[in-house]
């Protein structure tokens, strides 16, 4: 299963990202953070540290990462062959990610199956993303992606400090955390994920 992530920053990788490595996604992330995406594609792996006695660590790897402002095309690979779509973007910035999303959806194969998860500081974050990626297609399109992508709502919950490492890509997460998705929301299995909490509303 290939999982690819919107979003490389504290939460893309030390929550999300974290988890659909720990329950055996291959995992891609996307952002336009150039020192991030280079370092992420040099060293292949990186670490997260719990803020907690002890300060148990985790090295999060193998994983990859596309630049979407320099390689858009290796953008719309991802998104044709990733079976599951997370985002930690924050919620303004969903409408500027859609036309990606859109873009690779539009060349998937008819029965390729899909699923997208944004996990934003919102409400029905995944119906707000759905909304923007369907204004980029047409009727017909809508029609026909409706029927192998699914947009399940979630809700998430991590606190990560403010922090300052030498190693740029550590990330110190509180041990805390709740990621709530609605299974209903799925098209096709409900994909395992470690830590994740399946709800039907």
């Amino acid at each position: 299963m290939k999982a690819l992530h919107f979003g490389a920053g504290n939460i893309g990788r030390g929550f999300i990202g974290s988890l659909l490595k720990t329950s055996g996604f291959e995992l891609v992330f996307t952002d336009v953070n150039e020192a991030v995406i280079n370092e992420l594609n040099e060293r292949g792996e990186y670490t997260v540290e719990l803020a907690a006695p002890g300060q148990k660590q985790e090295v999060v790897g193998p994983v990859s990462a596309i630049n979407s402002a320099q390689n858009p095309a290796a953008l719309t690979e991802a998104v044709v062959t990733a079976n599951l779509i997370t985002t930690a973007v924050g919620p303004d910035v969903l409408k500027i990610i859609a036309s990606s999303i859109a873009k690779g959806l539009k060349q998937k194969k008819s029965d390729h199956i899909i699923n997208i998860v944004a996990c934003e500081n919102m409400i029905g974050g995944s119906s707000h993303l759905k909304e923007a990626v369907f204004s980029h297609l047409t009727s017909d399109e809508q029609e026909a992606i409706s029927q192998t992508v699914g947009f399940p709502n979630a809700a998430v919950d991590r606190i990560v400090p403010i922090q300052h490492h030498e190693d740029n890509l550590k990330v110190s997460v509180e041990p805390f955390f709740e990621w709530v998705i609605d299974e209903t929301g799925f098209i096709g299995d409900v994909p395992q994920i470690d830590g994740a909490t399946f709800v039907k509303i």
